[in-house]
């Protein structure tokens, strides 16, 4: 957007040289792109930001750079005019969602001739083509207020205005001459035999401001901004659909209209002959925001003091009501539609206050205690990489078609997402990892090790809850449930959390899954990806995946107690068994721990099998036992004794059978 520094003399004279204006503009937010001397005037191209529709105006502009400069604009409202009634010509609004309020003053007596020089020179100097006089002025004031106008030549305008969708296909001739074919997408002023504009976009020839006009229809309204950017997209882009799009201020519509009525009526010899409105501008509600002083400089950083932020937030024009010794209670003012939360505010302090004023200093960031959750997630990282994984990293955003295909619940959806596929935060990690493995087995690489620590979200009893979680993803074949199953034991060791039960439960998306237990915890699971979940990936190999609470896991961990290592050697004996299918292994585990005591180095599973020789229940075993003391070295007959006691033990066991 182009603005002109005479122009915003009009209402503020900041007595700044171009550049340092050009710098104050900046330092409060609108981005200066460009300037240009010309003549006694200087222009300035500006980046306005979508949210900040009042910087579409010069009243918005010079309201800013007032503020900024510790000052309020002088802003007289247009005189008041008499409104005689307009009974010429009716007007029709066919649905209150695309136009909520229209307002049409006629002026009569127009002398349409070239527009004075210091009117062609505001709106050239704001990259608007000089027209006429009457054209001028509807421009001037669209650039002051930020409300478009539009004059029609009123005998050009056959029955009654009417408000409509276009019809299909039908032809419309627009100002720039260049015909169009539109459709019911494209909203429209029309009479009854023609349209005569396309909404809040662009005039057509057809009633267009001439030296012959004699009469003038004004047009000031609401128009919907979704109506108006369709039509923009397929049509045209122009000053007016530029505004319309990111709203524009409703109490300015009637200022607009008037100011532009009486400019006519000053610079074009006219009268106010008619005055009529339909519709009405939506009413919106006086916002309430309770302001802290001492909250706005711990959020800064900066000690404010509070007459300065008082000051400024008089300046941009909020209201002060209730006051206590730190906090104040204040409504922003009618054409701030952006500002919501005190944390908004606190942002307006700081752009007038000034950024560069705010005193720079390195943030205060908490240690990690020892044994923090911090220090912890390193230390499982580390466990990880050393166990042969990989790390990946997957988005915390993905698509709530995903999320309801693997038939997670409680998930929290994101207000405004920039793309439909991903609106709604992770409930699992899962949803990444399946694309990762699907990537990476596309690339032949199938044999997978893979794990992430990110958090997870949810909605639980109407908060929402961050979760810190390990996952663990690997593909392939080659006993991999196992190789799962033996990775979360060996983290389960290294965290030092001796007791815990991994038991079957079923689960979505999951064959064979197992929850993890610790002090009756549940603190994760683990199990293989079912078909249906694989083929909705499109993944061609078995994926084993597993979830762990790690904020439950450190809370878990018991503190790390080390013994020297015995210099003895120690010896391993062999027992092989057939173990009933309903059986758990940690009954034989437990057995043989029980029986060795103190002489018991390790268990170690070294083969696993299936097939002949054995009942259809059962699967086979060998179990590779290493004894070893800490005081002697073991004799032969000590170890075999212990052996033999454990072998007997088992045998005796309902649903174990020695081989």
């Amino acid at each position: 957007m182009r603005f002109s520094l005479n122009f915003i003399k009009e209402f503020f004279n900041p007595r700044l040289s171009a550049q340092q204006l050009a710098h104050l503009l900046t330092m409060i937010g609108i981005e200066v792109e460009h300037t240009e001397r010309l003549g006694d005037d200087w222009v300035f191209d500006i980046e306005v930001t979508t949210n900040r529709y009042d910087w579409l105006s010069l009243i918005g502009i010079a309201r800013e750079i007032a503020s900024a400069c510790g000052k309020k604009i002088t802003l007289a409202p247009p005189k008041k005019l008499k409104n005689p009634p307009f009974h010429d010509i009716d007007i029709v609004i066919e649905n209150k969602d695309d136009c909520m309020l229209y307002v049409a003053r006629a002026v009569r007596d127009i002398k349409v001739k070239p527009a004075p020089a210091w009117l062609r020179q505001r709106v050239e100097h704001c990259g608007i083509s000089s027209v006429n006089n009457v054209v001028d002025i509807t421009n001037y004031c669209m650039l002051k207020w930020g409300n478009p106008l539009h004059a029609f030549d009123l005998d050009k305008i056959e029955g009654a205005i009417i408000i409509r969708r276009a019809k299909n296909n039908e032809a419309f001739l627009g100002l720039d001459g260049k015909e169009r074919v539109l459709s019911p997408d494209n909203l429209v002023i029309a009479d009854a035999k023609k349209v005569i504009a396309l909404a809040g976009v662009i005039g057509a020839q057809n009633t267009e401001v001439e030296p012959s006009t004699q009469r003038v229809l004004l047009e000031a309204a609401l128009f919907s901004p979704l109506t108006v950017r369709r039509s923009r997209r397929a049509i045209v882009e122009t000053e007016s659909s530029y505004r319309f799009e990111r709203r524009v201020f409703a109490n300015y519509v009637e200022r607009a209209s008037r100011d532009a009525a009486e400019m006519m009526v000053s610079h074009a010899g006219g009268r106010i002959s008619g005055y009529k409105v339909k519709g009405s501008a939506p009413r919106a509600s006086k916002k309430k925001i309770v302001f802290s002083f001492s909250k706005l400089n711990k959020y800064l950083g900066e000690n404010i003091p509070q007459a300065k932020t008082e000051k400024i937030l008089k300046n941009l024009e909020f209201s002060v009501s209730k006051k206590t010794k730190d906090t104040i209670q204040i409504s922003p003012p009618a054409f701030r539609l952006d500002i919501e939360r005190e944390v908004d505010v606190y942002e307006e302090v700081a752009r007038i206050y000034g950024y560069d004023n705010i005193s720079s200093q390195l943030p205060f960031i908490a240690r990690d205690t020892p044994g923090g959750l911090y220090t912890f997630k390193n230390a499982l990282r580390n466990f990880l990489v050393s166990m042969g994984l990989h790390e990946m990293m997957t988005f915390s955003i993905t698509g709530e078609e995903v999320l309801g295909a693997l038939q997670e619940k409680d998930f929290i959806k994101l207000s405004n997402p920039l793309r439909k596929q991903e609106n709604v935060l992770r409930t699992t990690i899962l949803p990444g990892a399946l694309e990762v493995v699907r990537y990476n087995i596309n690339q032949q690489a199938a044999q997978l090790n893979l794990f992430e620590i990110a958090d997870i979200y949810t909605r639980k009893d109407g908060s929402f809850h961050e979760i810190p979680a390990l996952a663990i993803t690997l593909s392939g074949k080659d006993n991999r449930a196992l190789y799962l199953k033996g990775l979360i034991e060996a983290l389960l060791q290294f965290v030092n959390i001796g007791t815990y039960t991994i038991i079957e439960k079923p689960r979505n998306n999951f064959t064979n899954a197992l929850v993890l237990r610790a002090d009756k915890t549940e603190i994760g699971f683990l199990g293989k990806l079912d078909n249906k979940a694989r083929d909705d990936f499109d993944i061609r190999e078995d994926v084993y995946f597993a979830q762990l609470d790690i904020a439950l896991l450190a809370g878990l961990r018991r503190e790390k107690l080390f013994t020297s290592f015995s210099r003895y050697p120690s010896v391993a004996r062999d027992i092989s068994l057939a173990l009933q299918k309903d059986r758990m292994f940690k009954e034989v585990q437990k057995i043989i721990t029980e029986k060795a005591s103190l002489y018991l180095k390790d268990i170690e599973t070294i083969e696993i099998y299936k097939g002949k020789n054995l009942p259809d229940d059962f699967y086979g075993l060998t179990i590779r036992v290493h004894y070893q003391s800490r005081e002697k070295t073991l004799t032969a007959q000590e170890v075999d004794s212990i052996h033999q006691d454990i072998r007997e033990t088992l045998a005796q066991k309902e649903g174990i059978i020695l081989r």
